[in-house]
């Protein structure tokens, strides 16, 4: 009884919060929280201050991932850590779930397990990671790299859509660079991790279930394109003289789709096209877009990468403009442990009956979490598979017997070590 009380109470704030949470965005008229934003910033103290409130030992780190430890074990601060956790930027236009729903889980378990007095022989940590979508800097995982040790020197020369390189925003935010190349690792191998996330589909809703378990994580990347030509009058140049990038762009982008189109396994997304000068009365002198590419392993999407590249590079030898490719971002895919799955999903039955084993098609901040320590996924139900969308939503019902799930994991895998 004492268990269903803390875990009614912590689901409550948890509720109040999601919808502070949604709120704090650098826009009035929709959801966005990019990294190194005002909005992120009031974000993180939110955070800081919910953590602080349990009893942890708070961090906020040079990259903005805030942290808190709980020492529930009798070992000290050096025990190993359960960590539960996920991000909270957010895409543009985003929902009020992805990700965020994850971060505000890990704080309500920690208040859960101290609320009932519950005796752990490991730790507890409440992760956010600053910077899983990617947007700023086109490079995801960034959050989540530098707690498992795994930062990149090279993201320090990323540029955002301004110029503006990761390393110098860190200068003008006062932060050693030395100090961000040398930091110690939070996450440790000792340790395991729980991600919980909205599922980001539809296969739960179809299901009937609030809950299900991902085995696996498919492979993605990330590219950038520029197609150059030569902007000019679009009254007094005729077709025969131009060298416009942007009929070029468009049977690229169609490539792309047809790829998408070819196989069900395949995802390749244009998510962001900027045309430049972007006048109705000028010929574009340059086109600038996006490419996202997920397949389920890793192999499969680098054949299909390059295959890709090879129809991309034929259109642009075809006509008169200069085309450039850049890979932005790459992602293995990632196999999630199974001992750990099996307690989400054991506890998953234990609060619906049955448990739903899928493969995310979506990237987490798992990928990068599960090449350091054990680490698995709870997926929770969204309405209509909806994502990455300002109409996402999970009921207060699914909220909370996803606390109640991941709280029963914790205590299996406390005791199961």
């Amino acid at each position: 009884m004492e268990l269903d009380l803390a875990v009614d109470a912590a689901a409550e704030r948890m509720e109040e919060r999601l919808g502070l949470l949604k709120r704090t965005s650098e826009h009035k008229a929709w959801l966005q929280r990019t990294l190194f934003s005002a909005s992120a910033e009031t974000a993180a103290n939110h955070l800081r201050r919910w953590m602080k409130a349990t009893g942890m030992e708070v961090h906020y780190d040079a990259l903005t991932n805030v942290y808190g430890l709980a020492q529930t074990s009798p070992d000290g601060p050096d025990a190993p850590r359960i960590h539960i956790g996920s991000h909270y930027d957010t895409v543009i236009n985003a929902g009020a779930y992805d990700g965020t729903l994850g971060v505000l889980l890990g704080i309500a378990v920690v208040e859960v397990i101290r609320e009932a007095r519950l005796p752990l022989r490991h730790n507890l940590s409440a992760l956010a990671f600053c910077d899983e979508e990617g947007v700023r800097f086109q490079t995801t995982f960034l959050g989540s790299a530098y707690l498992c040790g795994r930062f990149d020197q090279s993201w320090l020369d990323k540029p955002d859509e301004f110029g503006k390189t990761l390393g110098e925003w860190l200068v003008d935010r006062a932060e050693s660079i030395d100090a961000v190349l040398q930091n110690e690792p939070y996450i440790r191998p000792s340790d395991c991790f729980l991600e919980a996330h909205i599922e980001q589909g539809p296969v739960l809703e179809a299901a009937d279930k609030a809950l299900g378990v991902f085995t696996e994580i498919a492979a993605q990347t990330r590219a950038e394109v520029e197609v150059i030509g030569r902007a000019g009058h679009a009254g007094t140049t005729p077709g025969s003289l131009r060298c416009d990038p942007l009929p070029v762009a468009c049977r690229m982008v169609q490539a792309i789709d047809a790829l998408c189109q070819s196989e069900e396994a395949v995802r390749a997304t244009v998510g962001r096209l900027e045309v430049s000068p972007n006048a109705s009365n000028v010929i574009p002198g340059k086109v600038r877009f996006t490419i996202d590419l997920r397949y389920p392993d890793a192999a499969g999407l680098r054949a299909r990468r390059d295959r890709l590249q090879t129809e991309l590079q034929r259109i642009a030898d075809g006509s008169k403009v200069e085309y450039r490719y850049r890979e932005a971002h790459w992602a293995d895919d990632a196999i999630l442990s199974p001992a750990i799955t099996d307690a989400l999903a054991e506890a998953c039955e234990c609060v619906q009956g049955e448990a739903l084993r899928i493969c995310s098609g979506a990237g987490h901040d798992s990928m990068m979490v599960a090449r350091v320590c054990p680490t698995s996924m709870l997926a929770v139900r969204c309405r209509e598979g909806l994502s990455h969308h300002p109409d996402e939503f999970v009921s207060e019902a699914d909220c909370r017997l996803a606390l109640k799930a991941l709280v029963d994991a914790v205590i299996r895998l406390d005791r199961g070590a």
